[in-house]
């Protein structure tokens, strides 16, 4: 009862174990102290330890049990061992089993081990025991990832049809950049005022709240809330204008990007890194996305099947199309919530579990051995970090460093593509219809892709490693792009339109196939073995601003290109070439973060670790001194005594 809330003493700790002699003392401020205490009639004692802030950080002692004390043990393990379901290791009234009862119980413990160590395959790397909770993980990021799908697919279509693909640098400069650094802000602040479960309820819910308010208030409403065409406005300066015009679809477009950065990277990867232990992770994580990446499959299955009952292909038939995504999202979104909660009660189940089993292991050591041994931690209160001092901390780490950089490249890379792609994918397709019905084709074909990547994720991190594996989606990426700078910049006289879109396609499949399949579980990965800052505010920051940082500089070099060499027409198409050499760049500093991260994790794992024994040890000898200090004081004290009354 005393060791479970030990770290909840800010100044001293006091024990109870065992004993036929009292003892007390300790330390103040590195010296030792001496401090009153009361034998109780079963003969145990208590040691008090009074220690500064720069106190140890461990300290053990073994002391020996009274016999009141071993008849709780041998009854507590009765309980226990029967809630487990495990044979009794104690007969009635204590006594001890035979030796068969013991061997049974040995042979049913290390069954039911056996039994939740056995994997169902080799490509399939998890035990029964642990098949739930893979199980409910998987569909989260299956309802998360067909959320982001969806409401990607929608946004490219409004802005893009509306306003043009030259349109969405200007939009993620000046509106989803400053938008993302408000979310991290509201985010750090939240995240010192609220749980950590209503700090996840309070960033999912706006959300929905607003698709369904977008889809059956703002956009039936579309032509009393826009304003009017802007005269005079031609090539770029056009595009900015059209987003300030057509607002409702830029706010949706902001709101989605948002989603991009908050849903899966921040919400369900904090999630999945807070419930899942270590041990599962490295098998986990890369099998989670196989579910996962189902959900762009049925994403465009289901907006293709809700496109095709459209009565008219005008805006009133796409409002009919928005208003039932929106209803599923909502019921998507009441199953992310009812998993969340879920999982979060296994875990805490789990611990429960494990607690309990290490209770058992120290109450057989001590009907073994008439033994405690108890293991002490001081620990300095912390105090809450305002948002300045947060980021200080945070940048200091050179693995979250890394990591930024890692996110902040991808998403230039992306940024310097996926623009170009969207404008040939206007040119072909004008219409909102088929350019959403364009899109759902390319959403199934991301999901089939990455469902069979996935599938050797696990062996291509277990073969290559962790360097190695994060290495593939640069070199990918690259590669190509590389072939689609390449059809843009030969023109359409030497490669058609339509084999350029399809080069373009294949290049932005890879973008996100990679990123899903080995991008994502390598940037995870990392985070696991960091602190609760880093994993909280340092995972918002690279995630969340990080991303929208590397969006922003892309989407500032193209609007400096579209002004310099656009042409007259400010078409995106024309800065090919020198986007093309931006985005080697990217890659070649994208590479070298990677590098860099897989040192500092080569020499973690390689560092040894540290032993604690001897100091342990003569934290042991100091209260033994110090204890034989008090006995002569008291012995001294009581001859004393007894000369003085003689003399009297």
């Amino acid at each position: 009862r005393t060791a479970r809330g030990l770290t909840n003493i800010p100044s001293f700790l006091q024990l109870r174990g065992g004993g036929s002699s009292s003892s007390d003392g300790g330390y103040n401020n590195g010296k030792p102290s001496t401090n009153k205490s009361s034998e109780k009639k079963d003969g145990s004692f208590g040691i008090t330890m009074n220690i500064s802030p720069e106190g140890k950080i461990n300290a053990k002692v073994d002391i020996e049990t009274p016999e009141t004390v071993k008849e709780m043990a041998t009854d507590a393990l009765n309980k226990m061992d029967h809630g487990l379901g495990a044979a009794h290791l104690v007969g009635p009234g204590g006594a001890a089993a035979d030796d068969s009862t013991t061997e049974s119980a040995t042979t049913s413990t290390s069954t039911s081990k056996s039994k939740s160590t056995v994997h169902i395959s080799s490509k399939f790397p998890i035990s029964p025991a642990e098949l739930p909770h893979f199980a409910l993980m998987s569909i989260m990021m299956f309802l998360f990832i067909y959320v982001f799908t969806t409401v990607r697919d929608t946004k490219d279509t409004l802005v893009v049809s509306n306003c043009g693909a030259e349109a969405i640098p200007f939009l993620k400069l000046y509106a989803v950049m400053p938008c993302a650094t408000a979310f991290i802000v509201a985010y750090s602040k939240m995240s010192n005022a609220l749980g950590k479960r209503a700090l996840f309820y309070a960033t999912l819910a706006p959300f929905f709240v607003f698709y369904l308010g977008f889809a059956w208030v703002l956009f039936p409403m579309r032509d009393k809330l826009h304003f009017p065409a802007a005269a005079g406005a031609t090539g770029a300066g056009n595009a900015a204008m059209n987003l300030l015009r057509y607002w409702s679809f830029s706010l949706f477009f902001v709101v989605s990007e948002l989603w991009a950065s908050a849903g899966v990277p921040l919400l369900f990867w904090q999630c999945a890194n807070d419930v899942t232990p270590m041990s599962q992770a490295k098998r986990f994580y890369p099998l989670f996305a196989v579910t996962g990446n189902l959900a762009p499959i049925f994403s465009g299955k289901i907006m293709s099947f809700v496109i095709s009952l459209q009565k008219t292909n005008d805006d009133i038939g796409f409002g009919s199309t928005l208003k039932t995504l929106s209803v599923i999202k909502a019921v998507v979104g009441i199953g992310i919530v009812a998993i969340y909660q879920r999982v979060y009660a296994m875990a805490e189940e789990r611990d429960r579990k494990e607690r309990t089993e290490q209770s058992l292991s120290t109450i057989r050591g001590i009907q073994k051995s008439g033994k405690v041994e108890i293991t002490m931690k001081f620990e300095k209160p912390k105090k809450k970090l305002t948002l300045k001092e947060s980021a200080k901390e945070l940048m200091a780490s050179r693995e979250l460093k890394a990591m930024a950089m890692m996110v902040f490249c991808y998403n230039v890379c992306v940024e310097l593509t996926e623009v170009l792609w969207k404008a040939l994918l206007r040119k072909t397709y004008p219409t909102k219809s088929s350019y959403m019905a364009y899109m759902a084709r390319f959403s199934q074909t991301v999901g089939w892709v990455a469902f069979f990547l996935q599938l050797v994720a696990s062996e291509i991190i277990n073969v290559f490693g962790w360097k190695w594996t994060a290495m593939i989606p640069p070199v990918t990426m690259g590669v190509t792009a590389v072939a689609f700078f390449g059809a843009i910049i030969a023109g359409e006289e030497h490669i058609p339109l339509a084999q350029a879109l399809l080069i373009g396609t294949v290049q932005n499949v890879a973008n996100k196939v990679t990123k899903y399949s080995l991008f994502d579980p390598c940037k995870e990965m990392a985070y696991i073995p960091l602190g609760p800052d880093a994993k909280v505010k340092g995972k918002a920051a690279v995630d969340v601003l990080g991303a929208r940082l590397g969006r922003s500089m892309g989407s500032a070099t193209q609007q400096l290109l579209v002004f310099l060499v656009g042409g007259a027409s400010g078409s995106i198409l024309n800065c090919a070439p020198y986007l093309g050499t931006c985005y080697v760049v990217a890659i070649a500093v994208w590479s070298n973060a990677v590098s860099v991260l897989g040192r500092l994790f080569d020499s973690t794992d390689d560092s040894p670790k540290v032993d604690n024994t001897q100091k342990l040890e003569k934290i042991g000898e100091a209260i033994t001194i110090i204890k034989s200090i008090e006995d002569a004081k008291r012995e001294k004290k009581k001859n004393s005594k007894g000369k003085s009354e003689a003399g009297k």
